[in-house]
């Protein structure tokens, strides 16, 4: 008779940032929910942290034109960010490769909105009437000039809501139980390795 794998107890933040940090481009294995919600809620928080300092510090030394100190972080946990989506979505048994389809979908809906957006543009400036100045210029466009930048917006929007829908689905998903063609289960230890 096969001994019953237990559960291991979920991960902590501090375990899941240590983990992911260890794991920095490591793209192999799965990743529990609690691993990747974990360190998303972490990477959250310290974003968040670092906008406030940069705020702050925006005020006293009005010459900062960009956050500095969020932009490295994000260039810092980008590689990490990667690896533990991955390893997420090898808990589901999907290939961590899904990431670049996300973002190609979602990049096309908006490279159709810039060009709507150029279309538009194009056919407010080839009508524009120049001669009255700025007022001459908005009284000549029509709505009907604004309208391929609508619905180039609108593409683009329900695009991105579709695509972070399908991601949130797939990244609160249960991982699968026992191990899968990408590792073992992270959430199952067997009799062996138990702790008592």
């Amino acid at each position: 008779m096969a001994a019953v794998p237990q559960t291991k107890p979920m991960m902590t933040i501090q375990e899941s940032v240590k983990t992911c940090v260890r794991k920095y481009a490591d793209f192999s294995g799965r990743a529990t929910r609690a691993e990747y919600w974990w360190w998303v809620l972490a990477t959250t928080l310290v974003s968040f942290a670092l906008g406030v300092l940069e705020g702050s510090l925006a005020i006293v030394i009005s010459a900062l034109a960009f956050s500095p100190l969020a932009t490295i972080f994000s260039l810092a946990i980008l590689l990490p960010n990667l690896a533990v989506t991955a390893r997420r979505l090898h808990d589901i048994g999907k290939s961590g490769w899904w990431q670049l389809a996300w973002w190609v979908i979602a990049g096309l809906g908006w490279i159709i909105f810039t060009i709507a957006l150029i279309i538009s543009l194009i056919s407010i400036f080839s009508g524009a009437n120049f001669d009255k100045g700025m007022e001459g210029f908005f009284k000549s466009a029509g709505f009907g000039d604004f309208l391929p930048a609508i619905i180039g917006f609108v593409i683009a929007l329900v695009v991105t809501l579709a695509v972070f829908i399908w991601v949130l689905v797939w990244l609160i998903r249960q991982g699968e139980t026992g191990p899968n063609r990408f590792g073992p289960d992270p959430r199952a230890w067997d009799d062996e390795t138990a702790v008592q």
